[in-house]
């Protein structure tokens, strides 16, 4: 009798949660810049933001940003309609780099950005050697 007990409680435990991890809203604005260090007027490390807004159960509007820093500067960016769906969104560039990948994980506290690209020297049509990689916290809702 104890097994099936436990055994019940375990399912419904699991269902509940993926329940509550599959309700996560991300709209809000997310920002990377925990490394940015002004020195001598001059912005080091990677910095950017994302902006996302829920329009459907399934599909998200974003506005995405990075920029490298110092001495370049170089950038990248994007706006597109996504579709989210388990907490993840996947943006493509099929126009300037048909092996742009940049996959958007979002949990309560940020969204963890991956990109994937055969070329990191021009990926996803951003700028020289930008890389959209990082964790965005969430600053607002």
């Amino acid at each position: 009798m104890k097994p099936i007990i436990l055994i019940s409680t375990a399912i419904l435990s699991l269902i509940a949660f993926t329940h509550q991890i599959d309700n996560i809203d991300p709209t809000g604005t997310y920002q990377l810049g925990h490394r940015v260090k002004n020195k001598s007027g001059a912005i080091q490390g990677y910095f950017g933001t994302i902006q996302v807004k829920k329009i459907a159960p399934e599909k998200i509007a974003v506005t995405f940003d990075v920029n490298k820093g110092a001495p370049s500067y170089n950038s990248g960016s994007f706006v597109d309609t996504l579709t989210y769906k388990n907490n993840t969104a996947v943006y493509g560039d099929c126009e300037f780099d048909a092996s742009c990948k940049i996959t958007f994980n979002f949990d309560t506290k940020g969204v963890k950005v991956k990109e994937s690209t055969d070329d990191f020297n021009n990926g996803c049509g951003f700028g020289h050697a930008v890389i959209a990689d990082g964790y965005y916290r969430c600053i607002s809702h």
